[in-house]
């Protein structure tokens, strides 16, 4: 199973993107206790991989990640992805329901490099995190592709997934995410079939309790994802 998170912090207690970092660990020790094995999205595609296993991954790339998720991942040596919006890295540029310039902003380059001699794993987000679906073909191929290459010209490693920004997309999307040259892509709450450029994750919000985390995993493990 993947589970998707956005932002790990002690700052809002009731924004559905924030997910308080004690609850963030207690969910990681619960999968560990109940036998899951932390894998990368890259090696959760290996089909020679056990089935009893899960991938932790963030949208958007908050600064957070850094202050409070890596070093939980650090301990439990947890090979996470955070799909980062390639054009926000190391900019002033702040989600518009935010108002603090330092604990909202975006990572740094300084931030992910660090990131990365640890074992976390950085993919493509878009370039400015547009709804995919209202573009045209240039402009999508701008979005999937030049992100690609951006991110990878500056972090100096291949970019090998893609999230799609809303979670919106459609098979002429998905098709430009495999020309682009990505091995998969993720989705969240898609109703369609799921293949490797829809690989389905679970949701978890900041208005998740403990126990709707375990009923979201419970299901999870009955579908067999």
């Amino acid at each position: 199973m993947i589970l998707a998170y956005h932002r790990i912090n002690p700052w809002y207690r009731d924004d559905a993107l924030s997910v308080n970092p004690e609850i963030f660990e207690s969910h990681i020790k619960f999968l560990l206790e109940k036998g899951f094995k932390p894998v990368s999205l890259y090696d959760y595609l290996d089909e020679k991989v056990s089935d009893k296993k899960f991938c932790i991954t963030f949208d958007d790339g908050f600064a957070d990640n850094y202050f409070f998720a890596f070093p939980i991942l650090t301990k439990y040596n947890i090979k996470a992805t955070i799909f980062l919006i390639a054009h926000f890295i190391g900019t002033e540029k702040i989600h518009q329901k935010y108002t603090d310039r330092e604990k909202d902003r975006y990572l740094q380059w300084k931030e992910i490099h660090e990131m990365i001699k640890s074992g976390i794993d950085f993919g493509s987000h878009s370039l400015t995190h547009p709804d995919l679906t209202t573009l045209d073909k240039k402009q999508l191929w701008d979005e999937i592709f030049d992100s690609k290459r951006f991110l990878q010209k500056n972090i100096g490693r291949k970019i090998n997934f893609f999230c799609y920004p809303y979670g919106r997309q459609n098979e002429k999307i998905r098709q430009t995410v495999k020309n682009a040259g990505y091995l998969g892509a993720v989705v969240t709450n898609w109703k369609g079939k799921y293949d490797s450029y829809c690989l389905p994750r679970i949701g978890i919000y900041g208005h998740n309790s403990f126990f709707a985390f375990r009923i979201k995993i419970w299901l999870e493990k009955i579908r067999g994802r």
